[in-house]
């Protein structure tokens, strides 16, 4: 029987893929959210704070392109989300 490692590299991916990104990451208007969760606005003395869910596109701010900084996870969902 011949093993591989195409296996492993699946299943530490998956495992890699469930665990939460970390606070305090940023990202930028337009790009994919990796982490659903409370998302806040940067360099503004008005910091709006979004629930965003993962895998939808991150908010534009009166319609310009802003930074957002995970503030905290949305405890309601699951690990992956």
């Amino acid at each position: 029987m011949k093993i591989d490692g195409s296996n492993a590299t699946r299943i530490a991916s998956t495992h890699r893929d469930m665990r939460r990104k970390p606070l305090g990451i940023e990202r930028v208007s337009g790009h994919i959210c990796p982490q659903t969760g409370y998302w806040q606005l940067l360099g503004s003395a008005v910091s709006p704070v979004v629930n965003v869910k993962k895998g939808t596109i991150l908010p534009f701010y009166q319609g310009q392109p802003v930074g957002w900084k995970l503030k905290e996870y949305d405890l309601s969902t699951g690990i992956d989300d």
